[in-house]
């Protein structure tokens, strides 16, 4: 209706992890898009064993491996607000990364 008012409260967010909730190292993302949604897909790769005992032997095995298995371990999906919310965030932080680590490597320079 179209004199009816909204009504609003601001709440708290609690984040909470929960204590199964596994970590994983990222070396590898892909984000794909529509119109209405952002999809961040989240792969961990780890690097195959190369063995041998000659440098000959560990370079055949090396050859005979075609591929590599990059396992999805998260994959999120995003309205394009929320994207752009999550770009924003993700910017800020690499700013203050870089700011700290460069007056951090100006302290070890005195």
């Amino acid at each position: 209706m179209p004199n009816e008012k909204t009504v609003t409260k601001d709440l708290q967010i609690e984040r909470v992890y929960p204590s199964d909730l596994q970590t994983h190292f990222v070396s590898n993302s892909l984000i794909q898009h529509e119109h209405d949604a952002f999809v961040l897909s989240f792969f961990e790769i780890w690097p195959p064993e190369i063995t041998g005992k000659t440098f000959e032997e560990k370079q055949r095995n090396l050859d005979a491996i075609d591929n590599i298995e990059a396992k999805c371990v998260a994959r999120i999906v995003l309205t394009p607000n929320k994207m752009k919310e999550f770009v924003r965030a993700a910017n800020e932080n690499l700013r203050n990364y870089e700011n700290m680590m460069s007056s951090q490597s100006e302290l070890e320079k005195k």
